[in-house]
């Protein structure tokens, strides 16, 4: 008897069968919306940007870090998507938004 065989084997895997294609389906339909409204812009903007200034988290002796503003650019725009999942070489917005205040390693 497999674990598959088993009531709870079987409804386990109908479970996992079902996410799985819930997950694709979102992605197949927030891939076809970005490429929509970047095909499209009237239907609204695909891509945006987030502005951020720019970190440097410096390690020094001790495992103690300096964090400075990077002297060379101290302010970026960085491109993103208007999107739940990455699409077109760029991050989701809400991705660069949450992590816009990371500091950068050095």
């Amino acid at each position: 008897m497999t674990e598959t065989e088993t009531p709870f084997g079987r409804w386990a895997l109908r479970v996992m069968k079902f996410l799985a294609i819930v997950v694709v389906g979102v992605y197949v339909v927030d891939a076809a919306w970005f490429y929509i409204r970047r095909t499209y812009p009237s239907t609204g903007q695909a891509s945006g940007s987030v502005h951020r200034v720019r970190l440097l988290a410096i390690q020094d002796k001790g495992n103690k870090t300096e964090f400075e503003v990077d002297a060379v650019r101290p302010e970026e725009d960085v491109p993103c998507a208007h999107s739940v999942f990455s699409h077109g070489g760029e991050q989701p917005c809400w991705y660069v938004v949450r992590h816009a205040k990371d500091p950068i390693p050095m």
